[in-house]
C-alpha cells in the first residue's frame, strides 16, 4: 500500500477546509451536530490557521497512491508541550479499512519521534478500537490508555512514544 503524508501548503488550505466539512459530517453522528440551514457542515476556518502560523503544529494530507485520502493534523499539547497530540485525523470512507490510517499514523510518528498522545471522545467506540489497534501495531503493548480530563471534558487518552516507551 502506497500511503504517504504531504505537508499542507498554506495556499492549499482550502482543500483542507473542504475535507474538514466531511470530517464534521462524520463526527455529527457522535457529537449530535446538525448541518447549517444551508445543508452544509460549516466551521470557523480561522480555527485551522494555527497549523501555518504557530510553532509546534504540522498539517498533512494523507495520500493513498496519487489520491487524496484524508488529513492528519498534529500539534503540541498545550498542557504538555513535550508531547505531540493527534489534533484531528480523518480518512475518507472510500479509503477506510485498507490500512491507510494506520500507515499514516506510523509515518507521522516516524517523522516526529517524540512522546505522543491521542484523545478520543468517550462515546466514539469505533475510533477507540481503531486507535488502540493502530498504536498496538506501532508499539505493541507499550502504551498507556485511560480516561483523563481534557480541559473540561473526560476523554480516552492513549500515551506512547516513538520507541514504544510509555
Amino acid at each position: 500500500m502506497d500511503v504517504s503524508l504531504h505537508p499542507i501548503a498554506f495556499d492549499a488550505r482550502s482543500v483542507l477546509h473542504n475535507l474538514y466539512s466531511y470530517y464534521l459530517y462524520d463526527m455529527s453522528e457522535i457529537m449530535g451536530r446538525s448541518p447549517e440551514p444551508s445543508g452544509r457542515y460549516t466551521f470557523d476556518h480561522k480555527s485551522l490557521n494555527k497549523y501555518w502560523q504557530d510553532r509546534g503544529h504540522w498539517p498533512y494530507f494523507i495520500h493513498l497512491g496519487d489520491q487524496l485520502a484524508g488529513f492528519f493534523l498534529i500539534g503540541e499539547y498545550p498542557a504538555n508541550r513535550q508531547r505531540l497530540d493527534v489534533d484531528q485525523f480523518f480518512v475518507l470512507r472510500k479509503f477506510r479499512r485498507q490500512g491507510a490510517g494506520i500507515a499514516a499514523l506510523h509515518q507521522g510518528v516516524r517523522q516526529h519521534p517524540v512522546q505522543w498522545q491521542i484523545r478520543i471522545l468517550k462515546q466514539n467506540r469505533a475510533a477507540l478500537r481503531f486507535w488502540r489497534s493502530a498504536v498496538t501495531a506501532l508499539v505493541g503493548t507499550r502504551f498507556d490508555a485511560g480516561i483523563e480530563l481534557d480541559i473540561d471534558l473526560e476523554m480516552h487518552f492513549i500515551h506512547f512514544d516513538q520507541a514504544g516507551e510509555k
